[in-house]
């Protein structure tokens, strides 16, 4: 026992000795486990797209709003639109997304929901009259998949 004396560096040296375990195995073990971790885990890309809509510019007085409800109300009504089964079917049999295997399409059309995520930008621009918009992403097994249906769901959003 060593009692109230301070620690020399010859102390420390008899430690390590002694412990020297403590500092190998994980040195060793945790980067083998996080290498065979990453190898088992496939990989998901996320494609993602910002839609900017612009504001009427021109004064109420002059032009009536063709649209009279907010941003969230209509972002609200064209998500379910485009989430809709008669929507996602062309898409999800163009690209084959989630075909491996005996997936009904009712299961794909649920994964494929599942993966697109549709959020309106937070920002005290836009509240202050600027730019609102939204972010559109998609994930996907395949970075090229999931870019070509991220473009696929902006240009339904767009039209």
């Amino acid at each position: 026992m060593l009692g109230h004396r301070t620690l020399t560096m010859e102390d420390y040296g008899a430690i390590l000795k002694r412990r020297w375990w403590i500092i190998v195995i994980p040195t060793v073990v945790l980067p083998i486990i996080a290498v065979a971790i990453a190898l088992v885990i496939p990989p998901q890309y996320v494609s993602q797209t910002l839609v900017l809509v612009e504001q009427q510019t021109v004064p109420d007085e002059y032009v009536k709003p063709v649209v009279s409800e907010d941003l969230a109300a209509r972002l609200a009504s064209m998500k379910e639109q485009i989430l809709s089964r008669a929507r996602l079917t062309p898409i999800i049999e163009r690209f084959n997304l989630f075909g491996t295997g005996k997936t009904s399409m009712d299961d794909r059309i649920d994964l494929t929901r599942k993966n697109i995520d549709i959020k309106p930008i937070h920002s005290e621009m836009a509240r202050t009259g600027g730019l609102p918009g939204f972010f559109i992403s998609f994930k996907a097994s395949d970075a090229r998949t999931a870019q070509l249906v991220t473009g696929e769901i902006t240009s339904l959003f767009v039209n």
